[in-house]
């Protein structure tokens, strides 16, 4: 039988989910709640949780690397980490990305 959330505890998990800057189901999986119930949460409490949700887009720039002899890449992910690497290996990183 699935756990059944009280308002307040899913009030908190909507919001530590916005300030985790893990994915939807990520932050599902890690807390053992079903997507759907997830979904439903967001939707019905609109406004009712103090953050706003992540934007899909991850800010990019370039950056010279070390050796100067080619450009590196860097990504800057919502949670604080950052990718870099040579632009022909940026599809297989973001690929890589999509699925976290």
């Amino acid at each position: 039988m699935a756990k059944r959330y009280s308002l307040s505890e899913r009030l908190q998990h909507l919001d530590a989910w916005q300030h985790s800057g893990l994915t939807k189901q990520a932050y599902c999986r890690q807390h053992h709640i079903t997507v759907s119930a997830f979904y439903y949460w967001i939707k019905h409490h609109k406004g009712e949780v103090t953050a706003t949700e992540t934007t899909a887009f991850i800010p990019a720039h370039r950056v010279a690397a070390e050796n100067n002899s080619a450009v590196a890449v860097t990504l800057n992910l919502p949670n604080g980490y950052s990718v870099s690497c040579l632009p022909t290996q940026l599809m297989a990183v973001m690929q890589a990305l999509s699925l976290c």
